[in-house]
């Protein structure tokens, strides 16, 4: 993205939060839910163990494949090729949308700065409520990430199942940026006690690891 409108997005933010203005959008969790119903859904995380494997078939199998941010598919094999959703809490470019064929855009994160023009106008877009971000964050005592708080609105959702591929907590490290585990702002380590403990309560979910690929 261009300086020049980076900038203007700062700015723009920085009045909104000023005035208390807030982002609508044109799907609310309810809609989210209906979506997801009776559904199987693949969360396609950004591991870079995920690219040993040869999950990608299994994944598109699903009935909505998930994936974040403007994260790489490096090959078909391992990571699929669908993607129904594209959540993210970074700007993006537009043409992801049409090169992915994402019909829907789920923005997780409150936006610090101003949303670019055509997510706020995008007509399958949806805006992760505030107040279950406050929550999330109250429970895992840090900035979650992505994957965690669609993870968490999936777990309210009366979707079928949850499938994590590419979720190993920075283990592997990330296909996309160059953080390590050490200088990203995430709690990984208590972000996967969070996902384990939600496989013992709630069956829907399943966490498969490069290591049980096969």
């Amino acid at each position: 993205m261009r300086k020049i409108e980076k900038k203007y997005l700062r700015v723009v933010g920085a009045l909104r939060r000023l005035l208390g203005l807030q982002y609508r959008s044109p799907l609310g969790e309810q809609d989210v839910f209906e979506l997801v119903r009776d559904r199987r859904v693949a969360l396609v995380g950004n591991s870079r163990a995920l690219s040993g494997t040869v999950f990608g078939t299994e994944i598109d199998a699903h009935d909505l494949v998930v994936r974040f941010n403007s994260a790489p598919i490096p090959s078909a094999v391992s990571h699929g090729a669908r993607t129904d959703i594209i959540a993210t809490s970074i700007e993006l470019e537009k043409s992801i949308m049409a090169e992915r064929g994402a019909s829907h855009l789920f923005w997780m994160s409150p936006p610090r700065n101003a949303l670019q023009h055509w997510i706020v106008r995008w007509p399958s877009f949806f805006l992760y409520p505030r107040a279950s971000h406050k929550a999330l964050c109250s429970r895992v005592g840090n900035r979650p990430t992505t994957g965690l708080m669609v993870i968490e609105l999936l777990s309210r959702s009366p979707c079928t199942a949850v499938d994590l591929y590419g979720f190993d907590f920075y283990q592997s490290g990330s296909l996309s940026g160059g953080q390590t585990k050490a200088t990203s702002p995430h709690d990984y380590d208590t972000e996967e006690d969070f996902v384990l403990r939600l496989m013992v309560s709630d069956n829907r979910f399943a966490l498969h690891r490069a290591d049980s690929d096969g």
